[in-house]
């Protein structure tokens, strides 16, 4: 098992592109204007380095990224990244019948592939999606939206979504549809 946790950094550089030590999002950055770096650990309709939507959460626990719930509801739950796994704080993932439905973002460090992050604007966040971001109005916050950025066809039925107060972003998740847009997540 200690040799489990060893790897796991690994796994994460290799699937991040830095195991070359090189920056692979330069090149990315540089087509959109105004673009901030991104984190090291880019989350995508897709998930979020290889903590992937759809993964089987027991896999997850085996390659040492997410921590077991002893007392985790079938139907749905929340697990958190495990200690030593290099995941960023303020990520938790949600669990549907066993498998990753999405992953919410609500403190930390932890950007989208594009960039985007807790604290952009709503301008921000229109500049670097363009005409694939829709907006909806908050359930909760009177002046707040849901912005939502459905994926391509390679990541069909999955989206990104940011919460906003009206102004900047507060969270944002990455999933499956219909999960990824549970306003009360498991509730």
């Amino acid at each position: 098992m200690r040799s489990l946790f060893i790897g796991v950094p690994v796994v994460f550089a290799l699937a991040c592109g830095g195991s070359d030590g090189g920056n692979t999002s330069d090149t990315a950055s540089s087509r959109v204007p105004g673009r901030d770096s991104v984190s090291e650990f880019a989350i995508s309709e897709d998930g979020l380095g290889p903590v992937l939507t759809g993964m089987q959460l027991s896999e997850a626990v085996n390659l040492g990224l997410l921590s077991e719930n002893p007392n985790l509801k079938p139907e749905c739950d929340y697990v958190f990244p495990a200690v030593g796994s290099g995941i960023p704080e303020g990520v938790s993932v949600m669990v549907v019948r066993g498998r990753i439905a999405r992953i919410d973002v609500d403190t930390g460090a932890v950007t989208t592939a594009e960039g985007a992050k807790l604290g952009d604007t709503e301008e921000r966040l229109k500049d670097l999606y363009g005409d694939d971001i829709t907006t909806s109005q908050h359930k909760y916050i009177e002046k707040g939206h849901y912005m939502t950025v459905l994926g391509d066809s390679a990541s069909a039925g999955k989206a990104i979504v940011f919460e906003t107060d009206g102004q900047q972003v507060t969270m944002f998740r990455s999933g499956r549809l219909p999960e990824v847009q549970w306003v009360e997540a498991c509730s």
